[in-house]
């Protein structure tokens, strides 16, 4: 049975009186069993009183500080005992710790897929703190010294942007939950473990020309088109394989989409893409009246099932052409891809810049550039954006358009897209350049047959 506190005992209340002494009167007051007297000095009754309490304020100054320090010192062990409860309370389980993570208004905005990266981050951390810290059942028991611990073991086997990745995201977590009234955290334990310098993941390359054919060729039905898609618009796996008919429009040559990267902000504005010729004849491949829903419907459906389904056939696809797709990061440490559908934003860019596009051009047309920009040098710079596309090479083997009022309208359809953007003005420059190389062209087509028949 625990023992009764003892009380402290308040100090004594300072109290006096007054008595007629001689022809004056007198005060009289005690403190701590020690009697004190002193003359008022006068005969009125009303005059002593206010003598006495002259007298006995410094007194009660002593008394009242004495009994606000006993005050303090019982706040102090109140305080003491109320944390003692609170701590005792059951706080937010590690199991759980994520889920809070995931409801948190203030955690930084992320898509799902990513949000599915992160649980399997936590995850781990969960599965090595029952292995080597079985006791500790909530978030906030997890310390410095075993973040140390953690950080060490999974160094020796992951590479060191994978390495990076998981500290930085374990410091947001802990950050952003610090905040949870149940997860009373008094420290964020990621905070100072040190990143592996230089640790970036490795950089998908570009693919080289000779490499784009043999992908190309060796493809089939929608994995040649996703290829050529990813090839020609420098879009990323998610926004080809989740290509719509909607987004395409092939009288005006454009592909027009949100990137899912960016489509959850409220400015996520529309990429607009001029379609090369050569992608512009595959997608004219398709009739009309199938031309609804997603362009290619088997690769939507594999990668919303499950995107890795999908990347393991890309993967597998470039491994069978002969491309090695990763790369090793030394003895004990996981290998990284090199190539992947990535690659192929890469090669755009690439590919793009080569033939002489403006940088900031390339930027507009792959969505790199702010949103404001992207629209900013669509406007301005049609033109510019149509001969940026049309400026890359044919890696597909498609030599030839489709018969049908489509694959006609494909061949002119670029060209027109730009007619359309230019003023009367610029039509009238453009008709004289037109007939002034039609002459040019004609005259050499002469002088060749002249040659031949010398």
């Amino acid at each position: 049975m625990a023992r009764k506190k003892k009380q402290a005992t308040p100090p004594p209340r300072v109290r006096g009186t007054i008595e007629m002494h001689g022809r004056t009167y007198r005060a009289r007051w005690m403190v701590d069993g020690k009697y004190y007297t002193r003359s008022t000095g006068t005969a009125d009754r009303d005059q002593a009183e206010a003598k006495l309490a002259e007298f006995l304020e410094p007194f009660k100054l002593k008394d009242e500080k004495d009994t606000l320090a006993l005050l303090a010192k019982k706040m102090e062990g109140v305080t003491a005992e109320l944390r003692e409860i609170e701590d005792a309370k059951p706080a937010l389980a590690l199991a759980s710790a994520f889920e809070a993570y995931r409801n948190a208004a203030n955690r930084p905005d992320s898509g799902a897929r990513t949000l599915a990266d992160y649980e399997g981050y936590y995850n781990g951390l969960v599965s090595w703190m029952k292995a080597h810290r079985p006791e500790c059942a909530e978030m906030r028991h997890l310390t410095k010294a075993d973040a140390e611990a953690f950080a060490a073991d999974f160094k020796r086997d992951h590479s060191a942007g994978t390495f990076n990745k998981r500290i930085t995201f374990y410091a947001c977590m802990w950050r952003t939950l610090a905040d949870n009234a149940d997860a009373r955290l008094a420290c964020n334990p990621w905070e100072r473990i040190t990143k592996i310098r230089g640790g970036g993941t490795v950089m998908r390359r570009e693919l080289t020309i000779d490499e784009l054919g043999r992908v190309c060729d060796g493809a089939q039905g929608e994995m040649r088109l996703l290829f050529a898609v990813g090839i020609y618009t420098g879009l990323r796996l998610g926004d080809c394989a989740l290509l719509e008919w909607g987004s395409v429009d092939l009288v005006r040559c454009k592909i027009a989409v949100i990137p899912r990267k960016t489509a959850r902000h409220a400015n996520g504005a529309p990429v607009v893409i001029p379609l090369h010729p050569t992608l512009a004849a595959m997608l004219a491949e398709t009739p009309p009246r199938s031309r609804k829903g997603y362009v290619m419907p088997e690769t939507a459906d594999a990668y919303q099932r499950e995107p890795s389904i999908l990347t393991n056939r890309i993967q597998a696809h470039f491994r069978a052409c002969g491309i090695v797709t990763q790369t090793s990061q030394g003895e004990g440490r996981k290998a990284q891809t090199a190539v992947g559908f990535h690659s192929l934003r890469h090669t755009f860019v690439s590919l793009a810049e080569n033939a002489g596009v403006p940088q900031a051009i390339v930027q507009a047309i792959v969505g790199h550039s702010s949103p404001a920009m992207t629209r900013h040098y669509f406007h301005v710079s049609e033109k510019a954006l149509q001969n940026a596309v049309a400026a890359l090479p044919d890696v597909t083997g498609t030599k030839a358009l489709p018969d049908g009022a489509d694959a006609a309208q494909a061949v002119p359809c670029a060209f027109c897209a730009v007619l359309d953007g230019m003023t009367l003005d610029q039509l009238r420059e453009a008709r004289a350049e037109i007939d002034k190389r039609i002459a040019q062209a004609e005259a050499d087509t002469t002088d060749k047959k002249r040659s031949l028949a010398e």
